[in-house]
């Protein structure tokens, strides 16, 4: 089995998406996202990739751009142009800040092969300098427009991918695993170790097992809605069937989308009318407490207040005390106050006895229940 960082995490994030991809492979649409990053990694890449340690000038970058831009993805010509202003403010921060300590790099797009227990593992490393210490740093370009928390990086599928790699490749740990945010051009730098590459070797043995067993189930995330197999998974189906059926709408489709509609009305109303009837009830109980009433009145009716035990508790030892020597402490050795009560209620016990149990009661949780009572009045008539 052959997998890469981006199967692993396609996986991670939603394991039916990934048999669409990788085993129905199903098609999928290119995006403005993925056609702008590929775009700046092609210059990127034609930056350091020079014989010499003499780097092309901006404007030959800029230049470059039109070379490699992808165009596809893009709604119209208009958003096309927003992109590529931008790729070329990119690649102008870029420039100025590598230009000054330009050196040509150990790696440049690498690609790798490493072959584990149970799959075989490849990817692209970006790029891997050589450090003033002796050691290297693997650098991975990301165009998010947000910096992730340091402790995401830490915990990074991808650079730990690529320090296994290194290792495997190589021969060497890397000193440092970056990320290079190039949109806010700000680099997160991390490292592993041993424990690290083991969990790591963990998860891909256990993504490698859930695959050959066929687990295939949709994971709902916040990823959901980008998804190109929205329309083949049953969690989202039903939502481009409407699509489709927009111009015909049979009578069944029909009927559902109205029950749905008023489903979901009616779900909303109650949660409004069940959070209103509390604070309500807050008011009228609170309103009886100060007052001492159990009864209100209005135009519409009555409401009565009475007590409800929610709870009782009883202190075992002393219960040990009345009902071991009459030989019953057995039949409710847990204290079960549905068969305490059962006993209680029962002609087992004398009168004395049961007092003298009713006496051990140490809390007793009382709440208050709301009785309506409604006049003809509150139906017009």
């Amino acid at each position: 089995m052959r997998l890469s960082y981006s199967s692993i995490s396609m996986y991670q994030n939603c394991p039916l998406s990934y048999r669409f991809a990788y085993i129905d492979k199903l098609p999928t649409k290119k995006t403005p996202a993925l056609s702008f990053g590929g775009s700046l990694h092609a210059v990127f890449k034609y930056f350091y990739d020079v014989p010499t340690p003499h780097p092309p000038s901006l404007e030959e970058l800029l230049n470059y751009l039109p070379q490699v831009w992808e165009k596809a993805g893009y709604l119209d010509a208009s958003e096309e142009a927003n992109y590529f202003a931008h790729a070329k403010e990119i690649i102008t921060k870029f420039y100025n800040a590598n230009i000054k300590d330009f050196k040509l790099p150990y790696v440049l797009e690498h690609r790798f092969q490493v072959e584990l227990d149970n799959c075989t593992l490849s990817g692209i490393i970006d790029r891997m300098d050589k450090l003033a210490s002796g050691g290297y740093e693997i650098i991975d370009y990301k165009t998010n427009r947000r910096l992730p928390p340091k402790s995401k990086v830490e915990e990074d599928l991808q650079l730990s991918i690529y320090y296994l790699a290194a290792k495997s490749v190589w021969g060497f740990e890397p000193e440092k695993l970056t990320l290079y945010f190039v949109l806010p051009n700000e680099k997160i730098s991390t490292t592993r170790n041993k424990d690290d590459i083991e969990k790591t070797k963990k998860l891909i043995n256990e993504t490698v097992e859930s695959i050959k067993t066929e687990q295939f189930e949709p994971r709902e995330g916040p990823l959901c809605d980008w998804c190109d197999f929205q329309p083949h998974c049953h969690l989202r189906k039903h939502k481009f069937m409407r699509k489709e059926e927009a111009e015909s709408k049979p009578i069944s489709t029909l009927e559902i989308e109205k029950a749905v509609d008023e489903y979901l009305s009616l779900k909303l109303k109650t949660k409004e009318i069940e959070a209103r009837v509390k604070e309500l009830q807050e008011i009228i109980h609170k309103f009886c407490e100060n007052e001492g009433l159990c009864r209100l009145y209005s135009d519409k009716g009555s409401i009565s207040r009475s007590p409800r035990i929610s709870k009782v508790e009883y202190n075992q030892e002393k219960l040990r005390e009345i009902l071991s020597p009459l030989g019953l402490w057995e039949k409710i050795l847990k204290v079960d106050t549905k068969l305490l009560n059962d006993l209680l209620q029962s002609d087992t016990l004398e009168e004395e006895v049961k007092k003298m149990i009713e006496l051990t009661k140490e809390v007793e949780e009382i709440s208050y229940v709301l009785y309506v009572k409604e006049t003809q009045a509150a139906y017009g008539l």
